[in-house]
């Protein structure tokens, strides 16, 4: 005998004929769709930095060494004083 799984696509649908799957759709949409906005602004500004910092990196490579090296120097000497 065989049964219909929980994920089958019928029973899908069926939430969203009527009653409470219609119903939150609507608010559902309301907010996804300012937080993709959101989402797709912090993106945006994230490409931007990078690219910022990749142009950096390739005008002054030493600087950007120097700049890891000091930040791992710090991250090492914070962690050894704590074990």
């Amino acid at each position: 005998m065989l049964t219909a799984s929980p994920n089958s696509v019928p029973q899908k649908k069926d939430l969203h004929v009527g009653g409470l799957g219609a119903a939150a759709s609507g608010s559902l949409a309301a907010i996804a769709e300012p937080l993709s906005d959101s989402a797709d602004s912090w993106i945006e500004r994230a490409r931007s930095a990078a690219q910022e910092a990749d142009d950096y990196v390739r005008a002054n490579p030493w600087a950007a060494l120097a700049v890891v090296a000091a930040a791992a120097l710090a991250a090492g000497y914070l962690l050894s004083r704590r074990a």
